[in-house]
């Protein structure tokens, strides 16, 4: 799978998750955190799609994407287990 994939679906994914903790665990909240949550994963998800409908502008070389591709996998299990730490608590 080439970097610039990866790092698309990682987005995508961090994007899906935020967007599911809203609406789990704020349950459409309209307070400041709430609204903060939901713009974050709209924000996330948005830019996502975005890389997702514009593949041909990100490089294709794997040596600009190291360290950028292992944050956002990092970002993504981060954000994982953030979420099912709160449905075990909750």
């Amino acid at each position: 799978m080439r970097p610039a994939r990866f790092v698309t679906l990682c987005f995508l994914y961090s994007g899906v998750v935020l967007l599911t903790q809203y609406l789990i665990v704020h349950r459409f909240a309209l307070g400041l955190g709430g609204l903060a949550r939901l713009g974050v994963a709209l924000s996330v998800f948005g830019v996502g799609l975005i890389r997702l409908r514009s593949p041909e502008i990100e490089a294709d070389n794997p040596a600009e994407f190291g360290a950028f591709a292992y944050g956002m996998a990092a970002l993504s299990v981060l954000l994982t287990l953030i979420f099912l730490a709160q449905l075990w608590l909750a």
